[in-house]
């Protein structure tokens, strides 16, 4: 029996240890795999990133070579060319005439060519080659040849290329980046003699006692045009004699015309995995020295509150850790609620961008259908009420992507004051108690203000609940309402002196909005805070404070006025003054400046977009050309030659800003106009600087479409 005893206290450490042991392992494998995973993917991100700058650089010499080639072909002189290759930068560094058979005959700057290597051929009779010069300098050369049987060539230096490209970016201990066609030929390396070999051909013979079955699965799945990370076992080539390591690889395709080259990261495996290994050990033995030292003290307290007998003392430490506990429950609920709303901001951007395409075929098909129909039956006034209700559903989307960002661009639209100032008078009733009466005077004529509806009706709100709270629940009031227009110079005579500064000499005509109670009134100096963030009268819980911020905040935006006046006990008037917009009817046009029909090209990866757009535009007789993916609007723009371009800013999941960059200097006529859910910083940006003409805000129609267009073509022309 004392035996069994024994083995049974032996056994249960050791079962304690090895499921220790085990709960270690599972941790440290999901560690190490996760951190390795978000290192392969920063290899990867930067892969691709070097992928996408290679790819406009490109462009850009092809671009190049495609002037020059115009301007031999217009028989330019020598002056030019020179000209040209001083105004380029220090990578572009010779013009050569060559023979047929690609032999140097002349350049601008004497540079001679030899050994070519095929890289790339291209469409319109375009190649890409490797040169060297006869001190064994490396060049790219980029060629074309012409229809008169000349063929011209643009000459760049690809040690400078490599340096200012790639050569400073530092992978590791021993991580290169290398680029290389998709045949598999070593284009530019760290170490420039594997330049123009085989990636596996050329290194066999270099090295041919090496074993290369890894690496060369690997360049056959780089060679198909993917992206990704691979594991392999290769060689550090400047150092043969290292022995065969284990390498992680992340590679992306950089387009160049119909082909690709190759940007390949490479690491060595142990960079990643020895200091995630290291890293792990120094925290578990942290780890075990923090466990020894909360047993000591552990122990240490047992001993004294062992020793701590006065019921005075236990009940004072009782109370004490209560008090704690609940505001650490405090703490733990508001962080709770933070990340609620951060998650509810997240997603009310995603939920606007669905409900957005949702709504586009919806209004488009109701248009349709109000234009197809007789203006005096049912059928026409049920399509016109689903566009109606599509349109405030439209401006209700935009309220609530404005959740999911800061320095939301504000959407403004010519606004009927009459049928506003119709539908403000409804809500407000709705939200008045039975003891206060509203009254309004509100006849302004068909006049128009520039400005969003919505944003307008909530500072019309927030002005009106507080007059209901000022005159309270227990005593009749009236809330009046009373709008009329006026001219600039009366207005400035009847403002208060210290307001009058507040309003702007561009508009010539003012909507004035007086918003009167009879409430309790406030005094001065209420009346100074009363558009201060967070200042309010209430009582806690009652009000935020920031209602009338925001009122004035959106007011300001509409370039108007906000100001208030009161006294103890006579109630409040507020006074809002808005510009008047000037309004000319005004067809947006469907011709050229020569007569022809515009040709329209939209991109977009909604298909539901592109149809209605086609069925619009099919029915106003305007010819328009959709796609859905940016390499096919790049031969779409080829063989169009358009004059608007519509393209949605997230195609492919990328830039539509970068697409309009990428096509700078091509297409010079060419409207470019943008599709959003909401303007960024990057979209007013290139609007400022001329990179797009335009942006369109999600939903879109052919007539704002064609009035976008419109408005461009007053601007260039202005």
């Amino acid at each position: 029996m004392k035996q069994k005893w024994m083995w049974n206290l032996l056994i249960v450490p050791l079962i304690v240890l090895a499921t220790l042991l085990a709960v270690a392992s599972s941790i440290w494998n999901g560690y190490r795999d996760r951190l390795m995973e978000t290192y392969k993917n920063q290899l990867l991100l930067t892969s691709k990133i070097l992928a996408r700058n290679m790819s406009l650089s490109l462009e850009e010499f092809r671009s190049d070579l495609l002037y020059l080639s115009n301007l031999t072909e217009d028989g330019g002189e020598e002056k030019l060319f020179r000209e040209f290759l001083d105004t380029q930068s220090e990578l572009e560094c010779d013009i050569v005439w060559m023979d047929e058979n690609g032999l140097p005959e002349k350049s601008i700057r004497g540079l001679e060519l030899k050994e070519p290597v095929l890289l790339t051929e291209l469409a319109d009779g375009q190649s890409v080659w490797q040169y060297e010069d006869t001190s064994g300098k490396h060049y790219l050369v980029f060629q074309r040849m012409l229809a008169s049987g000349v063929m011209i060539a643009l000459a760049v230096d690809s040690e400078n290329y490599y340096q200012q490209l790639i050569s400073d970016i530092q992978i590791g201990t021993n991580g290169y980046i290398m680029v290389k066609n998709s045949t598999g030929v070593i284009i530019l390396h760290p170490e420039e003699v594997q330049w123009g070999i085989h990636v596996i051909n050329g290194r066999r013979e270099m090295y041919p006692d090496l074993d290369f079955t890894s690496l060369e699965a690997m360049v056959e799945e780089q060679c198909q045009g993917n992206e990704g990370i691979s594991e392999y076992y290769s060689y550090w080539w400047p150092n043969p004699d290292l022995p065969r390591v284990k390498k992680i690889s992340g590679y992306a395709p950089a387009p160049i015309g119909d082909d690709f080259w190759v940007i390949s990261a490479v690491v060595d495996y142990d960079d990643y995995y020895l200091p995630i290994e290291n890293g792990f050990r120094d925290v578990a033995t942290l780890f075990m020295g923090a466990l020894a030292a909360f047993g000591l003290m552990a122990v240490f307290l047992v001993k004294l509150l062992w020793d701590r007998r006065k019921a005075a003392e236990w009940i004072g430490a009782l109370r004490e850790m209560n008090e704690r506990l609940a505001e650490l429950h405090q703490e733990e609920e508001m962080i709770a609620h933070q990340q609620r709303l951060q998650v509810m901001g997240t997603m009310t951007g995603g939920i606007a961008h669905e409900f957005n395409n949702f709504l586009t075929p919806i209004m488009g098909y109701a248009e349709l259908l109000m234009m197809t129909l007789d203006e005096d039956s049912d059928e026409y006034d049920s399509a016109k009420e689903i566009y109606e209700a599509s349109e405030k559903a439209k401006d209700v989307i935009r309220q609530i992507s404005s959740l999911s960002r800061r320095n939301v661009e504000t959407v403004y639209k010519q606004i009927e004051v009459k049928k506003f100032l119709a539908r403000a008078r409804k809500m407000v009733e709705s939200i008045c108690p039975v003891n206060i009466r509203l009254e309004t005077e509100t006849d302004v004529g068909e006049i128009c203000i520039l400005g969003n509806s919505t944003q307008l009706n909530q500072v019309i709100l927030n002005i009106c609940v507080n007059a209901c709270h000022a005159i309270g629940k227990k005593k009749e009031g009236t809330i009046r309402l009373t709008a009329s227009v006026t001219d600039r110079e009366t207005l400035l005579k009847n403002l208060p002196e210290k307001e009058m500064i507040r309003i702007s000499r561009e508009w010539e005509q003012y909507l004035l909005l007086d918003i009167a109670d009879d409430g309790c009134g406030m005094d001065s100096e209420t009346l100074k805070q009363i558009f201060t963030p967070f200042f309010t009268t209430k009582k806690a819980g009652e009000g935020t404070g920031l209602g009338l911020a925001l009122a004035e905040q959106i007011i300001v935006s509409h370039k108007g006025h906000i100001y208030a006046e009161s006294e103890p006990g006579k109630g409040s008037v507020f006074h809002i003054c808005l510009p008047v917009l000037e309004t000319d009817a005004q067809i947006p046009v469907s011709e050229t400046d020569g007569g022809r029909k515009l040709r329209i090209v939209a991109a977009d990866d909604n298909r539901k977009v592109l149809d209605l757009l086609h069925k619009n535009f099919a029915k106003i007789g305007l010819p328009i050309v959709t796609c859905g993916s940016k390499r096919e609007l790049a031969d779409i723009l080829e063989q169009e030659k358009p004059d608007v371009l519509v393209l949605d800013e997230s195609l492919d999941q990328g830039s539509g800003v970068e697409f309009c960059m990428s096509l700078a200097g091509k297409y010079p006529q060419m409207i470019r106009i943008i599709m959003t859910d909401a303007p960024n910083a990057e979209i007013l940006d290139a609007k400022h600087k001329k990179i797009i003409d335009e942006y369109l805000i999600k939903p879109v129609s052919d007539t704002e479409i064609l009035r976008a267009v419109m408005e461009c073509r007053s601007e260039s022309v202005g």
